[in-house]
């Protein structure tokens, strides 16, 4: 969207807020002058990552090189309580009209003044915490308003587990004609087994688009849109009849072509020979019917899902004498794709990588090198023992992976800056270990459930003694729908550390803690289906990092980078290491790290993502650190840059619960002092 289209549909929205906010948010930011100046930039942050395009890119110039390092916090806001479990907050918040809105980290949305912190209004999860967790939530979506002059009203959407909910953004209530009292169960417009979000979904014209995940059960998604009036179905893509698996993250728009770009993978592994299911792909739709206009395939052989965790970025790329609209995707294996935007034609070069075919635009190493420090020689002997061979399925002693499940490009995506025509994006390697188990013959899922959980959960998981807990005590509570309400992630971890007046599991087998959670994840059922085993066979287990004794990675450095890839030359500009362990600081050999980085049109890079709880800015020229502050938590999302009140903010939210630091719920805002 150009910028007079964003600022027509800026004013569409503004219009539709109540003129009881006029006073307030004319005073707080100034912004119903500045946005309708046909020279000034635009000042929000209306889109998931700035952008359909998903660019991660302002134009915004206040903050420079020259004064960033000036920055100070501006205001916080306490979102209010963590999830029970591991606490995460990924998401990241929008700024439309001088309102910052955001989410908490148990689905609470809010509204704040953006200049200031001061919360407008609050609206809780729908099904209270329990029923809104999904750690999955990366942000919301902003609706301006329908184009014809009878319905202006703007909207507010956010997906909580299987609902999409759609509030008021003048007041937080709900959006009364949308769905069943403003929310749609994505469940009645989806296939079956399939209803949710693969993140954050896209606006487009008066439609809300959303890409559905499948279960492992059906191992396909789709692609839906939905009426952002009223949520009634405007059409659906069917993956499956596709042939292209489930979608893995958040999809990109194309406004010039009308086209929709979904990442899309199978699920679980697939064997490792030539004539194997295409495991890894990109689509383009049509934005207006879910017709599918050109595919391409990425990995044919894949040993783990997960791999096309970032979201496509639109960029222009330098050929020769002209520059082409291009679509590029970044993977967990380190791979840069670039696809022209209308065919799909590959403008990357490939080679061939142990009878893969890949591009030969790298973002990490390929290769393993064992880490030289004092700690990891403890592991010279297990890497002897793993099969190290890349596109190698999993094997019972263990096979080698690098780069690991959650190394290279993660979900937080790329930055494109238009002026230097570089993508700036974190990175991340490390190995990974990926096993088989022996599921053994007689093995019941169902009698690890009976042995562990049906005495205070119930045999068929509907909790004991509810409504009578006076006289004999609360029990244990439903586990109905779990699988709906946790994510796989938190269900291990509960099961493992315990919650509430629950102990912990983590003494149990493996094999029985993933039967546990299967079980959990599957609707109950009659008892009348034997579901013991009938001969050996053999699941995946979990991966895991390979860490030396004082579990830092077990490869050699770098573990993480921030990095600027120059699209015209095909490699990096330049790569700086990027954060640092808080169990060992002062290695300069970078972290592991998760979340995304935004880049301005003043030449800055603002990124947190790192495990020791920092925001950084990177002169985006060269990679120098210009700038950094603490976090009270890790700043997992990715960060909102904004003009409120004739300032600039650079926005996060620091949810911590990964990579080691505590868990959080501010939402921190920086900026120059006045």
């Amino acid at each position: 969207m150009g910028a007079g289209a964003r600022r027509r549909a800026l004013a569409r929205g503004l219009a539709a807020l109540a003129p009881s906010l006029w006073p307030w948010l004319v005073a707080a930011t100034g912004l119903a002058v500045v946005s309708c100046t046909p020279e000034t930039p635009d000042t929000d942050w209306p889109t998931y990552l700035g952008d359909a395009g998903r660019g991660h890119y302002s134009e915004l110039t206040e903050i420079d090189p020259t004064n960033v390092a000036r920055l100070s916090v501006a205001w916080r806001y306490d979102a209010g309580e963590l999830q029970p479990g591991v606490s995460v907050m990924d998401t990241s918040p929008l700024v439309v009209g001088g309102v910052l809105f955001g989410l908490s980290p148990t689905l609470d949305a809010f509204a704040l003044d953006a200049a200031t912190g001061v919360e407008l209004w609050r609206s809780a999860a729908p099904g209270g915490a329990d029923a809104a967790i999904e750690h999955n939530q990366r942000g919301m979506l902003w609706w301006a308003g329908a184009a014809d002059a009878g319905d202006m009203e703007a909207g507010l959407y956010y997906v909580a587990g299987t609902r999409l909910v759609a509030l008021d953004p003048r007041t937080g209530k709900a959006r009364t004609g949308f769905g069943v009292e403003g929310e749609l169960d994505l469940a009645t417009i989806a296939p079956a087994g399939v209803a949710k979000a693969a993140g954050p979904g896209l606006v487009v014209d008066e439609g809300i688009l959303l890409a559905l995940k499948g279960t492992k059960a059906t191992g396909c998604g789709a692609v839906v849109a939905v009426n952002a009036s009223d949520g009634g179905l405007a059409w659906r893509a069917d993956l499956c009849e596709l042939s292209a698996g489930n979608p893995s993250t958040a999809m990109a728009f194309d406004a010039s072509r009308g086209l929709v770009f979904v990442p899309a993978e199978a699920g679980g592994v697939t064997p490792a020979t030539p004539a194997a299911p295409v495991s890894g792909s990109l689509l383009a739709l049509d934005a207006a019917t879910g017709e599918m206009r050109w595919r391409q395939s990425i990995y044919r052989r894949e040993s783990w899902p997960g791999r096309l965790a970032s979201p496509p970025v639109l960029v222009r790329v330098p050929l020769g004498e002209r520059d082409v609209d291009a679509v590029a995707l970044a993977t967990r294996r380190g791979h840069l794709l670039l696809f022209d935007a209308g065919s799909g034609a590959p403008l990357h070069p490939t080679v061939e990588q142990h009878g893969e075919a890949v591009s030969a635009l790298t973002l990490v190493r390929q290769s393993f090198v064992p880490s030289e420090r004092p700690a990891a020689a403890v592991l010279a002997e297990r890497v002897a023992r793993l099969q190290a061979t890349p596109w190698t399925p999993p094997t019972m002693t263990g096979t080698l992976l690098f780069p690991g499940v959650r190394a290279g490009a993660g979900w937080g995506g790329a930055a494109f800056d238009p002026t230097s025509q570089r993508l700036i994006l974190n990175v991340e390697e490390s190995a990974s270990v990926l096993r088989l188990i022996e599921v053994p013959a007689g093995f019941s899922e169902r009698n690890v459930y009976f042995a562990h959980c049906a005495r205070c959960h119930g045999a068929d998981r509907k909790g004991l003694y509810q409504g009578r807990a006076d006289r004999y005590g609360a029990g244990g509570p439903s586990l109905v729908g779990v699988g709906e309400r946790m994510s796989e992630r938190n269900i291990h971890t509960v099961i493992a550390r315990g919650r509430g007046t629950m102990p912990g599991f983590d003494q149990l087998p493996e094999l029985e803690r993933i039967a546990l959670v299967n079980y959990l994840r599957e609707p109950p059922d009659d008892f009348s289906r034997d579901d013991r085993t009938s001969e050996r066979s053999f699941l995946v287990a979990e991966p895991v990092t390979l860490r030396d004794a004082e579990r830092l990675p077990g490869n050699a450095p770098p573990w993480g980078s921030l990095m600027a890839f120059d699209l015209g030359a095909g490699e990096p500009a330049w790569q700086v290491p990027l954060g640092e362990y808080l169990s060992r600081p002062g290695l300069d050999f970078g972290a592991e790290n998760t979340g995304g980085a935004v880049v301005t049109a003043a030449g800055l890079v603002f990124i947190a993502a790192t495990p020791d709880m920092k925001m950084r800015a990177f002169d985006a020229s060269d990679g120098s650190l210009l700038w950094e502050s603490e976090l009270s938590a890790g700043g997992f999302g990715t960060p909102a840059v904004y003009a409120a009140g004739g300032r600039q903010f650079v926005a996060i939210a620091a949810g911590g619960g990964r990579l080691g630091p505590p868990s959080g719920s501010e939402y921190i805002a920086f900026a120059l002092p006045d």
